[in-house]
């Protein structure tokens, strides 16, 4: 567990998770590309991924197929009126001691009066701010090691995309800073249809938000759970969006470095589903994946919900969506061998909003539309 307790946030207890019953849930399936990977060709991919069979290899630098490679992806500094830094923790102050001064009146005369009796100046007291380490110790045993909260937008946890980040899946988004904002105690990631230059130079016609982490990590052995809302413009009329908590390429490059999937939402095809999945290499060297759709009786969007995935350090995966099991993975054709590269701690959580693509053209009624992020927290089991 290498998360610094200088990043330790404060819990604000337990959530009521919301969410509807599910009345379908489809089977796990494996799909598979039938291109070699390649790592002198750069080619597109899948990411996060697309429930659909898709043809990807591994991009020249090992980085994410799913990045135009001729974007440079900033980190800007954000507007302070959208972020303000950390609030600081209390100072200490150490005072001087009280300084001997005489009284106004004293005698004058060479014959001094009696001096009273020496008193020592009491030494001041320093205290020193201690970092509470939240702990929750849950009925199965599991214990609070990393929380994040959104009370505020921190940049020592948090990097904001500015990028066109999504080009390999056909995506309509430039991610840019202004869409990401922290509000009534959770992240929010803004899409709307405005007219925006890209730092590609290339200008697209939608922008949205997604963050990265910076120094978290997620190992097996840990749990990790989040509550989220996606919010469309039109329930009724929303296709397009796709919303994910993501990581990928924590032990080389994609696909083989691996992906997984915590949650995924792409209204295109059924606004009512949800999406869990793992992206590897398999044995033949060709991307794959094992993924599970789940179809609720309303829109994802109708509610708030709890995701939560066990990263379990005997080769199981498990997800859980509201308190329910919806999805587990105990073996994969990977090429290094199951549970590899399952087996290793993810270290950058990804949080975007992202707009078309691959999965289904963007209706634009589902404009403005948000995603919200209430808290995300690490256990260890």
């Amino acid at each position: 567990m290498a998360v610094m307790a200088s990043i330790w946030l404060i819990v604000k207890g337990p959530d009521t998770p919301d969410g509807l019953p599910f009345v379908d849930e489809s089977t796990t399936t494996t799909s598979t590309s039938d291109v070699d990977i390649d790592p002198t060709t750069t080619t597109t991919g899948d990411q996060p991924g697309d429930t659909s069979t898709t043809t990807s290899t591994s991009s020249t630098d090992g980085s994410d197929p799913g990045v135009d490679q001729t974007t440079t992806t900033s980190e800007p500094t954000a507007p302070e009126t959208t972020f303000g830094p950390a609030p600081a923790g209390p100072s200490t102050s150490i005072g001087n001691s009280p300084e001997e001064t005489i009284p106004p009146g004293s005698p004058s005369s060479s014959t001094p009066a009696p001096a009273p009796p020496a008193t020592v100046p009491e030494t001041p007291t320093t205290t020193v701010p201690t970092t509470t380490v939240p702990t929750t110790n849950e009925p199965e045993g599991r214990q609070l090691v990393f929380a994040e909260e959104f009370d505020s937008f921190n940049p020592r946890i948090w990097s904001v995309e500015n990028s066109t980040y999504g080009d390999g899946n056909n995506e309509l988004q430039c991610y840019t800073p202004e869409q990401v904002t922290v509000a009534n105690g959770s992240l929010v990631l803004r899409a709307e249809a405005r007219t925006v230059t890209c730092p590609n130079g290339s200008t697209r016609d939608v922008t949205s938000g997604m963050v990265r982490s910076r120094g978290v990590e997620f190992a097996p052995g840990q749990s990790i759970e989040f509550r989220v809302k996606l919010t469309p413009d039109d329930e009724a009329n929303q296709a397009g969006l796709w919303p994910a908590v993501w990581s990928s390429s924590w032990a080389g490059g994609w696909p083989t470095g691996g992906e997984w999937d915590g949650l995924e939402v792409m209204t295109a095809n059924n606004p009512r589903r949800s999406v869990y999945s793992i992206h590897y290499a398999n044995s033949a060297g060709q991307h794959a994946k094992t993924s599970k759709e789940v179809v609720q009786a309303e829109n994802f969007s109708a509610n708030w919900h709890v995701v939560r995935f066990d990263y379990g350090d005997d080769g199981v995966l498990t997800w859980y969506l509201d308190g329910t099991v919806v999805s587990v993975v105990d073996a994969a054709d990977t090429v290094q061998g199951w549970p590899a590269p399952f087996n290793q701690a993810m270290t950058e959580l990804k949080i975007n909003l992202a707009l078309g693509g691959n999965p289904g053209p963007l209706d634009p009624r589902a404009l403005p539309a948000t995603f919200e992020v209430d808290y995300i927290r690490i256990y260890s089991s």
